[in-house]
């Protein structure tokens, strides 16, 4: 891998160098350093099986988060262009595409043709559509959680994947974003099962809409698949599904993002919704009698406040995740009801003291609450426990 990245990294800039007159080439990047202390609780070091399971856990940590990265942008004088960018830095469990933990890993790689005004066509690897916004939350992605944007504690995060994506511009005021994303992939929840008829891919759709200094992002995803494993009486249909609405706004020094959403089955399509008990039951599963799939329901939300002094933006930001499995049987051949539930609570804080310099100080609190169980042959609750993660990110753009 390291060698793959030096070789196309070298292709990249003797593209950028040779490249004729008329073409517009930038290149740059960004590294991240992280500083921080991390503290679990006794439940929450138990559930992370940090520690010797029976007391709490700290550590401090110096690392260079894998959000460190490079990249090249190139356009001609026929509206087409090319964007590639890799990741560096330490690999944080569940990011697709991650590599050794001082590895690198392609984050976007597409091209695109701005066919007129009103509309383009994109073809590659990045970012869909589907909930385009994030909190302003970068630090912890490491000790096998993944902190950052907020992800499992309010944040679906849709992940980058390879597409065919139209945009149809409606003037200032709107955008229609339809996305073909590769479909394979995704969580099976506590049953095996072999994916069949994977012929449909998935549909990512994204609305912009702009009105002055406030911005409204309504987007979907959907997800269908069929699958084969050994009762023949069951249903073999899993559709996901998840709908989001998130806002931008500004004025003056205040600015607010936001987002909600609500789905199933998250877990059955590929994505991230972060790691952690809602994570683990996001995906359907069969019912104790084994003869239909139970649908896993997901909300989520997270709000995102500031205002600018001067140089230093504070944020305060706090999200909610919630999944729900009815009828579930992991092991046992009876049914019973689990849900699970993740808080996040904190301030985030960029300071830019020089042009391309920015310090990011952060505390954040984390509550992976309780694996909820009721129903008929529930066992007992299981409390999760809390952890805090506190320090500050260093940033140096180039």
């Amino acid at each position: 891998m390291k060698k793959l990245f030096v070789i196309g990294m070298a292709a990249l800039l003797l593209v950028a160098f040779t490249m004729p007159a008329m073409a517009k080439v930038k290149v740059g990047g960004i590294v991240f350093t992280d500083f921080y202390y991390l503290d679990r609780d006794k439940e929450n070091a138990h559930f992370w099986g940090q520690g010797n399971g029976d007391d709490s856990y700290s550590n401090t940590t110096i690392q260079v988060p894998n959000i460190t990265r490079l990249y090249a942008r190139w356009t001609n004088e026929d509206n087409v262009g090319m964007y590639i960018e890799w990741g560096l830095g330490q690999k944080a469990s569940g990011i697709e595409g991650s590599s050794d933990d001082d590895g690198s890993f392609l984050r976007h790689a597409y091209g695109w043709w701005d066919v007129n005004p009103m509309f383009s066509l994109l073809v590659g690897k990045t970012t869909t559509p589907f909930s385009p916004l994030n909190p302003s939350q970068l630090l912890g992605t490491r000790d096998g959680s993944l902190n950052i944007i907020g992800a499992g504690y309010g944040e679906f995060y849709s992940g980058r994947f390879a597409q065919v994506r139209g945009t149809f511009r409606f003037g200032k005021m709107a955008r229609l974003e339809v996305a073909l994303v590769d479909q394979h992939g995704g969580n099976q929840g506590p049953w095996t099962y072999k994916e069949d008829n994977m012929w449909i891919p998935r549909v990512d759709i994204g609305v912009p809409l702009y009105f002055g200094p406030i911005h409204v992002y309504p987007s979907f995803l959907w997800n269908y698949k069929t699958v084969d494993q050994a009762q023949p009486a069951v249903d073999d249909n899993i559709t996901t599904w998840v709908g989001s609405i998130a806002t931008k706004m500004g004025f003056g020094p205040f600015g607010l993002s936001a987002e909600g959403q609500y789905g199933q089955n998250w877990g059955n399509t590929r994505g991230l919704i972060g790691i952690g008990f809602p994570q683990q039951i996001s995906a359907a599963h069969l019912t104790s009698n084994d003869t239909n799939i139970e649908d896993a329901k997901t909300w989520g939300f997270w709000i995102d406040a500031s205002w600018k002094f001067g140089s230093i933006t504070p944020h305060i930001i706090w999200g909610m995740m919630n999944t729900e499995n009815e009828d579930y049987n992991p092991t046992t051949n009876t049914n019973y009801d689990v849900e699970g539930q993740t808080m996040m609570l904190g301030i985030s804080v960029p300071i830019d003291l020089a042009k391309g310099f920015r310090i990011r100080p952060e505390v954040f609190w984390y509550d992976d609450g309780d694996k909820d169980y009721s129903g008929t042959g529930a066992p007992e609750n299981v409390n999760l426990g809390k952890y805090l993660v506190a320090g500050v990110q260093f940033q140096i753009t180039f």
